[in-house]
């Protein structure tokens, strides 16, 4: 590529994150071309159905509307999610404050209405997808790589449905996302105010922390990282470590202060711990799922369905208008266990970054909950599957275009998850 092609290029404060796109590149161009589908999809009736709200929307729009003073929604019960709880402060102290604070501030802004609900996760939705393009870039040999895993992570259904309602999940995988650039950009210490804030959205987050440790022990102890002795990598450690704990922590002590209610955050950490801890029940049973059963779809959550009843002369019949469902893309899904074996393989035989990452970030975010599940006996859901999903579509994407096939045979493929995606897109009709 000549020096002088034109660039879509901006650096943050001391080069901190650079849109490193070029207008001359193909990839890039198709990647803006599929950021922008993207971000509308997303966007397209983020207020319908009028005000439903979907899935566990019911628990956190309503602690925004608890900490905003606004009325909640009330259920079957006559009774809101919470009560007699103390008005500008969050109730819901199983998970940290940061991404109900931003839903609220939404709300604030844009009105207790869809749209205030679920801008944010539009927002950050959109975020992960640029930022999961620009850390492929950063890492794989082949340029259409990061374009084929970012199709992949764009058209997943799990990523797509939890980047348009107003639940905690994809702030977590965003601010972890974006620890995992910033580490690969060489800024240690940003990418550990990433990770904290990604604990911040939800505790589950602390594994971006354990992916950069893993990372960082394996590309040091096979020397593709400076310093040349193992205390090197304890002092890296060190640091890394504090400034993850330090910002976590004093950001948890000011969030928890002014709209939580709690002076010490250990209290709070104790809390979500303990809650978390005696979430139990055997699998599978309702919408509870075991971790092996994510694998193969199983235990699909029906997030919202809205059915529609036709009257004729010949009777009445049904269809569903909307079904929000909590499912990965099977075009994606069931390429998991073939992609991570050849990740392993060709780890082993190129020890690329890409394949690392791909498979130190499935290996920590996904198989924990096998023991969870079967010792602890701990609730798992379906959609917990979401941080691994990253990592699922890197190695795919890896796999496919390592084998060098024929352009047809990506396009065909990239073809069938569009379809898969089509089928599960949440409106079956045109909204009115």
């Amino acid at each position: 590529m000549s020096k002088n092609s034109p660039r879509i290029s901006w650096q943050g404060i001391r080069g901190y994150f650079t849109l490193d796109l070029s207008l001359r590149s193909l990839y890039d161009k198709l990647f803006l071309l599929l950021f922008v589908i993207d971000v509308i999809l997303r966007a397209i009736w983020l207020d319908k159905p009028t005000g439903s709200l979907i899935f566990d929307e019911w628990y956190y729009v309503n602690v925004a509307r608890v900490i905003l003073r606004l009325p909640q929604s009330l259920g079957a019960n006559s009774q809101p999610p919470y009560v007699n709880v103390p008005p500008g402060l969050d109730p819901n102290h199983e998970h940290p404050p940061l991404a109900k604070l931003l839903i609220a501030f939404s709300m604030y802004l844009l009105g207790d209405n869809g749209f205030g609900w679920r801008i944010p996760s539009v927002i950050f939705g959109s975020i992960a997808v640029l930022v999961f393009y620009l850390l492929m870039k950063k890492l794989a040999t082949f340029k259409m790589v990061p374009l084929v895993a970012t199709f992949l992570f764009s058209f997943d259904n799990m990523i797509f449905i939890q980047s348009r309602i107003a639940i905690l999940d994809i702030f977590a995988l965003t601010f972890m996302l974006l620890g995992l650039y910033w580490y690969f950009s060489g800024h240690s210490y940003l990418s550990a105010i990433g990770m904290s804030l990604s604990a911040l959205t939800k505790i589950t987050g602390v594994a971006g922390l354990l992916i950069i440790v893993i990372l960082h022990a394996v590309r040091f102890a096979t020397g593709r990282t400076k310093g040349k002795t193992w205390s090197d990598f304890f002092s890296w450690f060190e640091k890394y470590f504090a400034v993850f704990l330090v910002s976590f922590l004093v950001l948890l002590t000011i969030m928890d202060r002014l709209w939580v209610g709690y002076s010490n955050p250990i209290e709070h950490i104790q809390f979500i711990l303990s809650y978390s801890t005696n979430l139990v029940s055997q699998c599978p049973n309702g919408i509870i799922s075991c971790p092996w059963q994510w694998l193969l779809n199983q235990i699909q959550i029906p997030y919202l369905i809205v059915n529609v009843q036709v009257s004729s002369a010949s009777g009445t019949s049904s269809y569903k208008a909307v079904s929000f469902l909590g499912a990965m893309n099977p075009a994606i899904l069931y390429l998991t266990i073939p992609a991570m074996l050849y990740a392993t393989y060709s780890y082993y035989q190129k020890r690329s970054d890409l394949t690392l990452l791909s498979i130190v970030w499935f290996a920590v975010t996904y198989l924990p909950y096998y023991p969870a599940a079967i010792i602890d006996q701990r609730v798992t859901y379906l959609f917990y599957f979401l941080a691994a999903v990253p990592a699922i579509c890197a190695a795919v994407a890896h796999m496919i275009l390592d084998q060098n096939p024929p352009k047809l045979v990506v396009v065909f493929y990239l073809g069938v998850v569009l379809l898969a995606f089509f089928f599960m897109f949440p409106f079956k009709v045109i909204p009115t």
